[in-house]
């Protein structure tokens, strides 16, 4: 309950299922699963260690995948090579293997895009090229910083904009098969447009999950310059500052950041920052002062969630490495010294649901209370609750094992599953939990979008 920040940590080869527990009890609040490596197989195997790791911590997690996107990357490269300033490079088009002198690609749109005097990221910006020539099927380059070449390479082409959809066939291969496995929420990689959004949206309701949360991930300018029309249809937002970087001159991320921060919790819409969170953890037992300096600076932005990756995944101390991020958040949140007021758009301040949420805010506020409990039965309720930043607890209780899993990835929310939903059996239920203790104050609350539905728009002042 301590804790409003959620922590989001990868699944990789360094977590296997006795390492799952004890990323939960070190305070993992979700676990993603990064589509751009692994199979189905491994993916399905690692998604069961989840749910038995949770079960067995009886605590709920959210699962989140992470599609891949259409990432531009270098081709089979049997035998790294070395580039020097001053080198000519070719990039052509196709599968073949490449080696000094020659590489390939097989991503279409980056023949079409890239002109004489564009710049081109290879490696996370390790190596840079500039365009000389360009043909549809052949990139002339010249090597202004060097480095070792190797196969499937990430390639950026700042500033520039790639006409190609964020959902490749292989991620709607991939969106199909979890939402067959039972996935809470996707991830979708290299959004430029609410297009992207609304074409995951339509897979997932062909697949038979229209209410699948989809967090779009926030990674091209042009996504940043367009955050407002994204935020109208994503579910949440994820700040991926790895390709971002790339993507914009390094001095202008924070701002870039800030801005879809802000632009977010305005729309009450969730945003997880990510990328090098705490990344000299992948090798060291602790982090630097810098890392720990950005990471609590996540928090004063009221960050709903932050994201650990190769920390988790492939590094060597990954329970440390959740460890370090659950006491910076618990920190840096209790130096916090004032809500957040976040502002709602006049539309949103006309609806009733809103107006009872607020109107259990400024109860909790004023009466003390240590927390809002909401009554839920698909979410909406503590979602819009978090979306207010307020100073109680938020307890989320609800019939629904996946509405609990996916709420575990909301700011300040702890959710629980009880048989019912009905005031007298959710105080039981608090009260066996010890969420709760004898004399505190809580404020129950439950909204529904239709005012003549008896019984489902309440809220309740009481002490325990």
């Amino acid at each position: 309950m301590l804790r409003r920040t959620r922590i989001l940590a990868t699944a990789g080869p360094s977590t296997p299922p006795a390492v799952l527990r004890e990323l939960i009890r070190a305070g993992a609040d979700a676990f993603r699963l990064n589509f751009s490596h692994g199979t189905h197989d491994s993916h399905a195997a690692m998604y069961a260690a989840i749910r038995e790791a949770s079960a067995a911590e009886h605590r709920p997690v959210a699962i989140l995948q992470d599609l891949g996107g259409p990432k531009i990357r270098t081709g089979e490269i049997p035998q790294p090579f070395d580039v020097a300033p001053g080198e000519t490079l070719t990039i052509a088009r196709g599968n073949l293997p490449g080696g000094p002198g020659r590489i390939f690609c097989n991503f279409d749109a980056l023949f079409a895009a890239a002109k004489p005097g564009h710049r081109l990221l290879v490696n996370d910006g390790h190596i840079e090229l500039e365009v000389v020539s360009s043909t549809p099927d052949v990139l002339e380059t010249r090597v202004l910083q060097g480095g070792t070449l190797s196969s499937h390479k990430g390639i950026n082409l700042p500033g520039v904009t790639i006409q190609t959809s964020a959902v490749t066939p292989k991620d709607e291969a991939d969106l199909i098969f979890g939402i067959g496995l039972g996935i809470d929420l996707v991830a979708l990689s290299f959004v430029q447009t609410p297009d992207d959004v609304n074409a995951a949206r339509r897979i997932a309701t062909a697949a038979g999950a229209p209410d699948l949360p989809i967090i779009a991930k926030i990674e091209r300018p042009q996504a940043v310059d367009g955050i407002e029309a994204i935020l109208d249809v994503a579910d949440g937002v994820m700040v991926a500052r790895g390709d971002l970087g790339l993507e914009l001159p390094l001095e202008k991320l924070p701002a870039a950041q800030a801005r879809v921060t802000r632009a977010a919790r305005a729309r009450g819409v969730p945003v997880i920052v990510a990328t090098q969170v705490l990344e000299s953890m992948v090798r060291e037992p602790r982090p630097t002062r810098a890392e720990v300096t950005d990471a609590a600076h996540s928090v004063d932005e009221r960050a709903a969630a932050i994201m650990l990756a190769g920390e988790t995944a492939a590094g060597q101390f990954p329970v440390r490495a959740v460890q370090m991020l659950q006491a910076i958040i618990c920190e840096a949140e209790g130096a916090l010294t004032s809500p957040m007021a976040v502002a709602a758009d006049a539309e949103a301040s006309r609806r009733p649901g809103r107006a009872l949420c607020e109107a259990a805010v400024a109860l909790a506020t004023r009466s003390g209370a240590i927390a809002i409990v909401a009554i839920t039965k698909a979410g909406k309720t503590p979602r819009m609750l978090a979306s207010m930043r307020p100073n109680a607890h938020i307890l989320a209780a609800t019939t629904h094992q996946r509405i609990a899993a996916r709420l575990s990835l909301t700011w300040g929310v702890t959710p629980f599953v009880t048989d019912e939903i009905t005031i007298p059996k959710v105080r039981d239920v608090l009260r066996a939990r010890q969420m709760v203790a004898a004399g505190d104050v809580v404020v129950f609350v439950s909204m529904h979008p239709r005012l003549t539905e008896e019984g489902r728009n309440f809220i309740h002042l009481e002490q325990m």
